[in-house]
């Protein structure tokens, strides 16, 4: 539970409900239809205020940017009211407390727009400071795993004569961080990359096509239109490799069966990749899809599949997990058609 968020709305639905009261109580003194009018405009912002309240309570901002835009309302309210209270001490009119009440409900849901509006400017300028801090982070990993693939690379030959496996092992670990190295050039690309109109057959064609080849042992198997055109970019291939590569090395046989399939339903065009093996562990699923948070115990086993829904979410598309009918798992990538 997040306290202040909660006594920041709060004070944003309690601001239209005290607002609420004088204009209803003007309202059933029977006014003239001019005041008809204005009642039922104080009406309908009173009320506006009391559901911002609660769109506050479940907005994506941090607690202090909640109060932000509950401290805009207070300042609202508290000019507002120091100016209509000088304004109606100096020139006494009817129905003060009415006017005053409607004219407040005005001025909070401004201030509470100005304030919607500052907290998205100051998010902007957040999210810009991280981007500018990830993309030399990334860099500078980028850099590190390909230094220190090359190092192991040149250790396991320099260890081979002596131990052989040893050797291999540490040339797995070097094609480990290498194979990373790759996923995160592909997800950085990717963010900068424009939609366009790509063939997810032809697409699907190479990437079987390549693995076929790499791995001779597997049964790979395409069912797909002679085209299918949706709205993607070039690290689309980089998405179904992925996704074969992960089912094929981490079967639990020697011959594994994977089929990728191509299609469309609801008008958006569909990519699945099945296969017979042990399927998808299920913290690794619920941590992809944010349904269950990452910690140090739980993080998952590698980029793999966050490189899948990133660059699938970056083209507007979807990711789902099912099990498929050869017994295994079956990971569908849904992206719109061009």
């Amino acid at each position: 539970m997040r306290p202040l968020r909660a006594a920041a709305a709060g004070s944003l639905s309690a601001t239209g409900v005290v607002l609420l009261v004088p204009i209803l109580d003007h309202l059933l003194s029977g006014p003239p239809p001019l005041g008809i009018l204005l009642g039922v405009v104080g009406v309908l912002v009173s009320l506006g205020l009391v559901a911002v309240g609660g769109v506050v309570h479940r907005l994506d901002v941090s607690q202090p940017n909640a109060l932000r835009i509950a401290g805009w309302n207070f300042l609202g309210i508290v000019v507002l009211g120091v100016v209509f209270t000088l304004l109606f001490t100096y020139r006494p009119v009817e129905d003060a407390g009415f006017l005053f009440a409607v004219a407040l409900s005005a001025g909070a849901v401004a201030h509470v727009i100005i304030g919607v509006y500052d907290v998205r400017r100051i998010r902007a300028e957040e999210l810009a400071t991280e981007r500018e801090r990830l993309a030399v982070l990334n860099t500078l990993v980028r850099h590190n795993l390909r230094h220190e693939a090359q190092n192991l690379l040149f250790a396991a030959e320099s260890v081979r004569d002596a131990d052989e496996a040893a050797a291999a092992r540490v040339e797995d670990v070097a094609d480990g961080l290498a194979a990373m190295n790759d996923d995160v050039t592909a997800i950085e690309r990717a963010f900068d990359e424009d939609g366009r109109a790509v063939d997810a057959t032809a697409t699907c064609e190479r990437v079987v096509a390549a693995a076929r080849e790499r791995y001779p042992d597997a049964s790979l198997s395409l069912d797909a239109p002679d085209a299918l055109d949706v709205r993607a970019g070039a690290h689309l291939e980089d998405v179904v490799e992925e996704l074969v590569e992960n089912a094929i090395e981490h079967a639990d046989t020697a011959t594994p069966t994977v089929a990728v399939r191509v299609g469309s339903r609801d008008g958006r065009g569909t990519i699945t990749v099945a296969d017979d093996g042990a399927g998808i562990p299920e913290m690794e699923r619920e941590i992809v899809t944010g349904e269950r948070e990452i910690t140090q115990l739980e993080h998952g086993s590698g980029l793999g599949l966050w490189l899948v829904r990133w660059i699938v979410e970056e083209y507007g598309g979807t990711v789902s997990f099912a099990e498929s009918d050869l017994g295994g798992a079956a990971v569908t990538v849904t992206l719109p058609r061009a």
